[in-house]
Formats: C-alpha cells, sequence, structure tokens
C-alpha cells in the first residue's frame, strides 16, 4: 500500500511539473530558429540540384536571421493546448511535422527533414 501511494504522488508531481512547464509559441520560434540555423550552417552550396534552393541557400548563409523570418514567416502553424503537452502542427514550404512540447522544449522528429 505505500508503494502504491508513493507511486500515485510520484505521478502527480510529474504531472504537476509536466503541465507548469509546458513550452509556448515563443519556445517553438527558439526550436525553429536553432534548427534552421543548424541546417543552414550543416549544408555545403554545391549540394542538390535545385538552383533556387542553392540560391536560398547562399542568401541564408549571409544573413541568417532573415532566413529564419522568412521561413516562419512561410509555415502554417498552429498550437494545440493539451494537460501536460502542446503539439504543434507545422505545414508549408511543401513539408510537414509535427512537434510535441513537455518540459520546457520541444522535441520534434522531422522539422526540417529533407
Amino acid at each position: 500500500m505505500r508503494l502504491l501511494t508513493l507511486l500515485v504522488l510520484l505521478l502527480a508531481g510529474v504531472g504537476i511539473a509536466a503541465f507548469a512547464t509546458r513550452p509556448g509559441p515563443a519556445e517553438f520560434d527558439a526550436t525553429l530558429e536553432a534548427a534552421i540555423r543548424d541546417r543552414v550552417a550543416n549544408t555545403d552550396v554545391g549540394e542538390g540540384s535545385d538552383p533556387f534552393a542553392q540560391i536560398a541557400l547562399v542568401g541564408c548563409k549571409l544573413r541568417p536571421s532573415d532566413c529564419i523570418r522568412l521561413v516562419r514567416d512561410s509555415l502554417d502553424v498552429t498550437f494545440e493546448d493539451r494537460p501536460f503537452t502542446t503539439r504543434v502542427t507545422v505545414e508549408g514550404l511543401n513539408r510537414s511535422a509535427t512537434c510535441t512540447g513537455a518540459f520546457g522544449r520541444f522535441f520534434c522528429k522531422d522539422l526540417l527533414a529533407n
């Protein structure tokens, strides 16, 4: 019985912590910015065959902050608040992704994937 009470209290504590640390739009924008900066930094000019993508990559390498703003404005982002998490659906630029936010950060499996 003592173990069951301890388990219930532990789960309640984790639930309260998850509720209190649900990330919001500002944290998602920071996650998106970090993903774009990482992608731009780790992609070499000349990789791929699309000339427009190469021109965009050069522009992003020269002015990353403008690139981030342009990409963010091109995306349709939907936030869904859940009791313990935040679900974000991102669509645009011929891609889509779903991110789950919990404990102060977002976890995105396929954000900016090829």
